[in-house]
Order: structure tokens, then sequence, then C-alpha cells
């Protein structure tokens, strides 16, 4: 697998999304490739270091309408700073 490397955490968790999509057959995807399935299994092993309710924060999509509670912006601005420092300690972002 070639080493891939992202400008932000927002970039990284969208390329997963569009990869676990693909893999799981949802929305307008084609099949993964071999190399696209040795990203989104890297990419899975790095997000295994967050806990399940950090991940799923991280996933979830905005509920209540759009809106989220202050509690569940933090927890997921917890998250994402704890998945940037992951990141970058392991020479995944940029910059």
């Amino acid at each position: 697998m070639k080493q891939f490397a992202y400008s932000s955490t927002t970039a990284f968790l969208a390329h997963h999304k569009v990869l676990s999509d693909a893999a799981t057959g949802r929305g307008d995807t084609h099949p993964l490739s071999a190399e696209d399935n040795g990203t989104l299994d890297e990419m899975q092993h790095l997000l295994a270091a967050l806990t399940p309710e950090e991940r799923t924060i991280l996933f979830t999509d905005q509920v209540n309408g759009g809106r989220i509670s202050g509690e569940q912006r933090r927890r997921r601005e917890r998250a994402q700073l704890k998945l940037h420092r992951l990141l970058m300690t392991k020479g995944v972002l940029r910059g």
C-alpha cells in the first residue's frame, strides 16, 4: 500500500467515509480496488486507537434537525483533536 497524507483531519474522515460507503455498497459508489481496500484497512487500524464512543461521534451526522448540543459539539471537538494528534504522530497529516 502506498503512503497516504491528508491536509486535515476532515479530509481524512471524508476519505474514510467514501471508502467505507463503497465497501458496504452505500451511495453511488464503485467496488473498491485492492489498493483502496488496503487504504481502508489502514485507516480503520488508525481509528481503532479511538474509543468506540469517539468513533461514533466523529461519524454521526448532525442530529436534531441539523443541530447538535453543546455537549455533543465538545465531545466531537475532543475526538477530532485526539484523532488530529494521532494522525500527526503517524505522519498521516501534512503541515
